[in-house]
């Protein structure tokens, strides 16, 4: 009896830190005895029809030059499930790499539970705080559902080799650090990007001047600002919605006005084409504007001051040789050995100027499409970072400027529509929520709207496969049934979804302002703490 409310105990921080080991655990094996598998693919899904591919000829793709350099930048997860099942003497099916997939998906996730403990001990935080940063990173769509739904991808790679950088980071493991980015580069490229910034900036202390203005008006500064910066993003979305419509409203008798009678001809002429495609253009641009804004002035808080600036650059150029050569290399291997490996006459699936043509041109109509596809997909923290924005600002700036520049490259990157991006940044985002809220104040009742919310949110409980797919897979996402899976998808979330989707976020994040009494935007609470995390006391 003391051996079992030793392990389901949450009074305690070493028992809270077991019990979160068994809830992942739980969650893993019952998804994998009974959970929803992805229709598509014969349960491979879409990408993981290639990552099958690789695990069962890699030897024969990168010899016979069948790896683009796309899946070669990822292919560390199907090489690690070849390695387990040529170990186990099983054959190369589909259901068996899907199950070495699901086994290897969750000894990491139970891998990225201990690492939040290293790092959760290493900051000292509450018992609050560590259940908070749990929920955040474990508790949501897409690691509690989605990670078992579609278990052959590399995004719970990606999830423990964030941790393992944010670990390595606030523990100062410099030769731990380098190698989980060269390591972790083969499973999501952005790594390598993420770990230099690490590496440059390890160690690095800012003075409180670039960190949290000093000044006794700051708060009638910034109070002052909040409000201006919400009337101009309020006079943004209300130009941008008014515009679209506009456009919209053109649309029947753009036609006439191009002097094209397609009514009464099939074929469009080259005029009228160029006409729909610049209305068409111009909606999606108006579309994409209030969330253009809104990354810009989340950016611009985000590094806070020219102070900031100034001091990242000087820490910059005083950074230690070692460090900076380190850097370099963690992001040059990768990219060599992809190069090696790869065949360049491959088309990739995607590329940068994709993502930046989505990110300007987004589907028409649904504005801010961004926040309400990353609050579906990583839950209720989302709209905590909105609220404790500024507040979360400073904590960012404590914990260095290569925290910083991954959560500006985390941002840019969401601003896509695809929530899947955020992967390697989002512990980093929890980490500096948790630290904000540490240093606020809630109504009592603010664990328990969160608690609900975050298992709404991560509707781990909800049925995904209510009726069968039809063929072929890459048609109907927008419709029943496939769009109960798709809706979670920004790119491809339809109307309803997107509408019913977007009321249920305005609402959870109403309910979760009325439990907050106060936010710690000057970082007076937490003057005691360290830039540089202590260890937690014994």
């Amino acid at each position: 009896m003391k051996l079992t409310d030793k392990a389901l105990s949450w009074d305690k921080v070493q028992n809270s830190h077991r019990l979160m080991l068994l809830i992942v655990l739980a969650l893993g094996l019952l998804n994998f005895f009974w959970g929803e598998k992805m229709p598509a693919g014969g349960g491979l899904g879409w990408d993981g029809v290639n990552y099958a591919q690789m695990v069962r000829n890699l030897n024969s793709m990168i010899s016979g030059g069948q790896l683009s350099s796309y899946y070669a930048q990822r292919i560390l997860p199907s090489t690690i499930v070849r390695v387990m099942l040529l170990f186990a003497r099983l054959p190369m099916s589909n259901q068996n790499i899907i199950r070495a997939f699901e086994l290897y998906n969750l000894t990491l996730l139970m891998g990225a539970c201990w690492a939040w403990m290293r790092v959760a001990n290493k900051f000292s935080l509450s018992l609050a705080g560590r259940w908070i940063g749990f929920s955040g990173i474990f508790v949501n769509f897409a690691i509690s559902k989605h990670a078992f739904y579609y278990p052959v991808l590399t995004d719970v790679t990606a999830i423990f080799i964030a941790m393992l950088l944010l670990l390595f980071y606030v523990e100062r493991k410099i030769f731990a650090l380098f190698f989980t980015t060269v390591i972790g580069a083969f499973c999501w490229p952005v790594v390598s990007v993420c770990g230099a910034f690490l590496l440059v900036f390890m160690g690095t202390e800012l003075p409180r001047s670039a960190v949290a203005p000093a000044s006794s008006t700051f708060k009638v500064k910034s109070l002052a600002i909040s409000r201006l910066v919400r009337l101009s993003g309020l006079v943004v979305l209300t130009l941008s919605i008014i515009g679209y419509i506009v456009l919209v409203m053109l649309g029947p008798w753009s036609e006439h006005a191009c002097n094209v009678p397609t009514l009464m001809t099939k074929a469009m002429s080259p005029r009228t084409l160029t006409c729909n495609k610049l209305l068409t253009g111009l909606e999606r641009l108006f579309t994409a504007l209030p969330s253009l804004f809104g990354l810009l002035v989340a950016l611009a808080m985000l590094v806070g001051s020219g102070s900031f600036v100034q001091a990242t650059l000087a820490s910059l150029r005083k950074a230690r040789l070692p460090l900076m050569v380190m850097a370099i290399a963690a992001v040059l291997i990768p990219f060599y050995m992809v190069k090696a490996i790869s065949n360049p006459g491959i088309t990739n699936v995607s590329s940068l100027l994709h993502l930046i043509k989505l990110a300007i041109l987004p589907p028409e109509g649904k504005f801010l499409l961004p926040i309400v596809t990353l609050g579906v997909y990583w839950g209720p923290l989302v709209l905590l970072l909105i609220l404790y924005w500024e507040a979360f600002c400073i904590e960012a700036r404590k914990l260095g400027p290569g925290i910083v520049a991954i959560i500006g490259i985390s941002l840019t990157l969401s601003l896509v529509g695809e929530p899947r991006f955020m992967t390697v940044g989002w512990p980093f985002l929890v980490l500096g929520i948790v630290l904000a809220l540490e240093a606020s104040s809630t109504k009592a009742s603010f664990k328990y709207v969160l608690a609900a919310l975050t298992v709404l949110y991560a509707q781990f409980w909800m049925k995904l496969n209510l009726a069968p797919w039809l063929s072929p897979d890459y048609e109907e996402l927008l419709t029943f049934p496939k769009q109960v899976y798709f809706m979670h998808l920004g790119l491809w979330m339809s109307w309803w979804a997107y509408c019913l989707q977007l009321v249920v976020l305005i609402l959870s994040a109403i309910w979760l302002r009325k439990t907050v009494l106060g936010v710690g935007v000057s970082g007076n609470k937490c003057q005691g703490r360290n830039v540089v995390p202590r260890e937690v006391e014994p």
